[in-house]
């Protein structure tokens, strides 16, 4: 009895499980499911210029600074300790100030002691003079010369101890040294330059192309919102010939410019910004540099045409940064596709 009643409760709970699977189905079915909203492609706007004849203008534009026009280098003719700096760059000086001081060592005292030597010898000449001995006398003479010569000989050279200014003027270099160093013979140190004498240096990164300058081209500098012109007079072409590599290389990224006119306030490195033409054409095609493309040595363009596009040759002349001359292949009035 309780065998039959175990497999009716099973029977029941099968027949639950079912009739519950069942009811979830037609409950996931009762219901359409909603179709996706497809969406409309979005149509990019061409962007359109209209090929029209104007001007196009090549330059070259940087910021520079004010430099001497020219500069005295000094330098020793004899190499030692340096003892002292007495001036640094921008300070004025005077004609006949000391810039620079060697240590003399000892030299002052052999001066002093040489001072001494020939004031004998002139006492010793004195005395051959009051004898009436004609050889006597001659050789006193010889040997008060002798000592005398010795003594300017110290003199002269204490005097190279010192660079002198020759003239007037603001220290505008200044090698790296410091006192106590070893200074070598023959090699600039310190320069002078007059501060009105002045050109405007415009030097360029490393491998950018000057080779569109030419000298005497004209130049516009604004220094202090005012406009000053001038002409080129030093390319990297006609700079003199360095003497170092260093200077070599600066040279070659380098040009000059000589204003017209100074600014009144201009001062050794004061900036102001250039601008050179280098190359301009009136009544020419123009398009904007995006709208030219190129592949594989050819040049072309996307015209518009109606409804569709086209490509066109052209034949491309002066470029700046922002143009480009058409000089085959388009007309005016037409539009050219800028985007793709």
């Amino acid at each position: 009895m309780f065998h039959l009643a175990g497999k009716r409760l099973a029977c029941l709970l099968l027949l639950g499980a079912l009739a519950a699977v069942q009811t979830g189905c037609s409950y996931v079915s009762a219901g359409e499911q909603p179709k996706p909203e497809l969406l409309k492609p979005v149509k990019k706007k061409e962007e359109l210029y209209e090929v029209q004849s104007g001007t196009i203008v090549k330059q070259l534009r940087g910021t520079g600074i004010f430099v001497p026009a020219s500069a005295k280098f000094y330098q020793y003719t004899v190499g030692g300790k340096l003892a002292a700096i007495y001036a640094k760059p921008g300070d004025s000086v005077n004609k006949g100030d000391v810039l620079l001081e060697l240590d003399p060592g000892d030299m002052k005292l052999k001066i002093a002691q040489q001072k001494l030597v020939v004031a004998k010898a002139e006492d010793a000449l004195e005395t051959a003079k009051g004898e009436g001995d004609p050889e006597k006398l001659r050789l006193a003479g010889l040997n008060r010369e002798v000592e005398q010569a010795r003594l300017e000989g110290l003199e002269l050279s204490l005097a190279k101890t010192k660079l002198v200014a020759e003239k007037s003027g603001k220290v505008v270099f200044l090698d790296f040294m410091k006192p106590g160093d070893t200074i070598a013979s023959y090699k600039d140190i310190i320069a002078l330059a007059e501060p009105g004498d002045m050109l405007f240096q415009f030097t360029t990164t490393i491998g950018a192309d000057l080779n569109a300058i030419e000298k005497d081209m004209a130049a516009e500098i604004v220094f202090k919102g005012n406009t000053y012109t001038g002409k080129v007079v030093q390319t990297p072409r006609t700079a003199p010939t360095a003497t170092s590599q260093q200077q070599s290389d600066r040279n070659s990224r380098t040009i000059l410019i000589a204003l017209d006119s100074l600014p009144p306030d201009a001062t050794l490195g004061a900036q102001g910004d250039m601008t050179i033409v280098t190359d301009k054409k009136e009544n020419v095609l123009t398009i904007p540099r995006v709208g030219l493309r190129s592949y594989q040595g050819r040049n072309f363009v996307h015209v518009k045409d109606g409804e569709s596009r086209k490509e066109v040759d052209v034949e491309k002349g002066l470029e700046t940064a922002t143009e480009v001359e058409i000089r085959k292949g388009l007309k005016a009035g037409q539009q050219v596709i800028l985007n793709n």
